[in-house]
C-alpha cells in the first residue's frame, strides 16, 4: 500500500509551480500557444479611437465638433413662414383695433342718414343753430311813369340793422326750450302777377306725327291669287299660268339709265325687333330692301306695313354654318348631309311663313353654300317658283351664286357686309368701297342690320347719291347678274 500524502506536501509543491515552476501537467507547446493568444487578446481590448491625434494629444473640439451641429436645434426667429405668420396676425389685428378705436358712430350716422327735405334733424342742433337771415324774393320793375319804391320786407332775427326811417323791429321773442327746435321764418310769397312775369311760359307739346307712306311709293298688295298655291303647310308661290313670275311682280318698278352705276342696300334680321323694324321702314327710303326672318310674328303685317313704303322684301333661309351646332340658325334649318327630299320640305316650310318677297337668301350656310350636291336642289326648287337668290356670301368659298348663274336663274351676289364692325367710320368706309364697286362694274350690293348706327349712316348717304349720279335701286333690278361674281365681301362668319 502507497503512502499518502500529507496537505502540508501538497502545498508546497504548488507554492514551488507559481514561482516560476512549470506546471507538471503541461507540456512546453501548450505553453507556448497560450502565450501567442494571450498576448493578441490583450491587443484587441485596448484598441479603440481615444480621440488623439498621430502625436498622441487628445483635440476635444475637433472629436465632437460635426455631432454637435447637427444635434443643435435652429432658434425659432430663424424660420420665416413661422415670421411671416406672426406679422401677418399682428397686422390684422392692429389694423381691426385702429378700426374699433377710431370708429364714430354720431359721424357715421350722420354721413349714411336721409338727406334733402326728409332728413331728421336733432332739436339740439336747431337750438343752437343760428337763424337764416330773411330773403325777400325781387319786386317787379315798376313801370317807366312811377317812382321806385324799396319793398324792405319784414327784418328778421340776425338780420342787418335798420336804416333810421325805418321802424325798429319789436322786443325779441324769448327763445325756445332746446326740446323746441326755433321754427324758421318763412319766405312771403310773391305775388301771383309777379310770379306769372318771371316763369317763363312752357314750350307747347309737340306730338309726333304718325308715319303716313306715301302712296305714290306703295307696292302692288300682296298675294297675288295666280302667284299663290296652297301647300301642306301654307301658301307657296308659283309661276302663274300666264307666265308672271314673282320676282317681277312683287318687285319695285326701276327706270334708271343703264349707265347709272347702281347699288342695292338690304337691311337684314328684321321681324324679331319691333323697334328695329318699324325703324328700318320708316327711316330708310323705299329703295332699300329689307330682309325678314322666317321665325318673327305676325309677319303678313310687317310685310304689308313694309310694302306700303315702297320696300322690296326678300325672305332669309337659315342654312348650316361651319360651326354647326354650336352656331344654330335655328328650325327647318338646310342641312348639307341631309337627303334632298328633306331639304325641300323644310324649304316649303320656311317659304310659306308670308308672302310678297321677290326671292330669297341665306342667312348663315357657310357650310352649305360651298356644297354644289347639297345647293343644287335647292335652287331648282326656287327657280321653279320664279324667284331670285342673293348669295350672301357668308364666305368666299360660296358657289351658291355662281352655280345659280349657270341654272339661268336671276341672282345677285353680295359685296360687302356694312356692319361687320357698327361703328360710323366702318359703315361710311363699307359705303364709300360699294360706290367704287358700283363704278367699275356697274352695280353692287351691300347688307346690313338695323343698328341705329346703320340705318343712320345709310340714310344720309343715299341723300349725298344724286349730286355723284349714282342711284340706289331694290335688289331685283341687280338681279340679271349686275353684281360680279369675283367682287366677294369681307368674311361673314357663318
Amino acid at each position: 500500500m502507497a503512502p499518502v500524502a500529507d496537505d502540508d506536501d501538497i502545498d508546497d509543491d504548488f507554492e514551488d509551480d507559481d514561482s516560476g515552476g512549470k506546471d507538471p501537467f503541461e507540456s512546453d507547446d501548450d505553453a507556448a500557444r497560450l502565450d501567442t493568444s494571450s498576448s493578441g487578446d490583450d491587443d484587441d481590448d485596448f484598441d479603440f479611437d481615444d480621440g488623439s491625434d498621430e502625436d498622441g494629444d487628445y483635440d476635444e473640439n475637433e472629436t465632437f465638433e460635426a455631432d454637435e451641429e447637427n444635434d443643435r436645434p435652429r432658434p425659432i426667429y430663424l424660420n420665416p413662414l413661422l415670421l411671416t405668420s406672426v406679422a401677418l396676425f399682428l397686422a390684422i389685428v392692429g389694423l381691426v383695433t385702429w378700426m374699433i378705436i377710431g370708429f364714430d358712430e354720431a359721424a357715421y350716422k350722420e354721413a349714411t342718414g336721409p338727406v334733402g327735405k326728409y332728413a331728421v334733424v336733432p332739436p339740439t342742433v336747431l337750438a343752437q343753430a343760428d337763424p337764416p337771415p330773411a330773403i325777400n324774393p325781387p319786386a317787379p320793375a315798376p313801370p317807366p311813369d312811377e317812382p321806385v319804391v324799396a319793398d324792405l320786407g319784414e327784418a328778421a332775427p340776425g338780420a342787418l340793422e335798420p336804416e333810421p326811417n325805418v321802424p325798429p323791429p319789436g322786443p325779441e321773442p324769448a327763445p325756445l326750450p332746446e326740446s323746441e327746435p326755433e321754427p324758421a321764418p318763412q319766405q312771403p310769397a310773391p305775388a301771383p302777377a309777379a310770379a306769372a312775369a318771371a316763369a317763363p311760359p312752357p314750350p307747347p307739346a309737340v306730338e309726333p306725327e304718325p308715319f303716313e307712306p306715301d302712296p305714290a311709293e306703295a307696292l302692288a298688295i300682296a298675294p297675288d291669287p295666280g302667284l299663290i298655291l296652297q301647300g301642306q303647310v301654307g301658301l307657296l308661290p308659283v309661276i302663274g299660268e300666264d307666265g308672271r313670275q314673282p320676282w317681277h311682280v312683287y318687285g319695285r318698278p326701276v327706270d334708271l339709265d343703264e349707265d347709272i352705276p347702281k347699288i342695292a342696300i338690304v337691311i337684314g334680321g328684321l321681324g324679331m325687333s319691333e323697334a328695329a323694324t318699324t325703324a328700318a321702314i320708316q327711316q330708310l327710303p323705299g329703295t332699300v330692301t329689307l330682309a325678314f326672318v322666317p321665325y318673327a310674328p305676325d309677319l303678313s303685317s310687317w310685310i304689308a306695313r313694309a310694302r306700303a313704303a315702297g320696300h322690296e322684301v326678300i325672305l332669309q333661309l337659315p342654312m348650316e354654318p361651319t360651326d354647326f351646332p354650336a352656331n344654330d340658325p335655328g328650325p327647318h334649318t338646310l342641312m348639307t348631309e341631309a337627303e334632298a327630299a328633306e331639304n325641300i320640305e323644310r324649304l316649303h316650310w320656311l317659304l310659306s311663313r308670308f308672302t310678297g318677297y321677290v326671292g330669297v337668301t341665306n342667312y348663315m350656310g357657310s357650310r352649305l353654300t360651298t356644297s354644289p350636291d347639297a345647293m343644287f336642289p335647292i335652287l331648282q326648287d326656287l327657280q321653279a317658283r320664279g324667284l331670285m337668290f342673293l348669295d350672301a356670301m357668308e364666305t368666299p368659298d360660296s358657289i351658291a351664286g355662281q352655280l345659280a348663274g349657270e341654272m339661268h336663274m336671276p341672282n345677285a351676289v353680295n359685296n360687302r357686309f356694312l356692319d361687320t364692325q357698327a361703328s360710323r367710320v366702318a359703315i361710311d368706309a363699307r359705303l364709300f368701297e360699294l360706290e367704287a364697286i358700283a363704278e367699275a362694274t356697274g352695280g353692287a350690293v351691300g347688307i346690313g342690320f338695323p343698328y341705329p348706327v346703320t340705318i343712320e349712316r345709310v340714310s344720309e348717304w343715299i341723300a349725298t347719291l344724286e349730286e355723284r349720279e349714282i342711284a340706289v335701286v331694290p335688289i331685283s333690278a341687280l338681279a340679271d347678274g349686275g353684281t360680279p361674281v369675283e367682287e366677294a365681301p369681307a368674311a361673314g362668319g357663318n
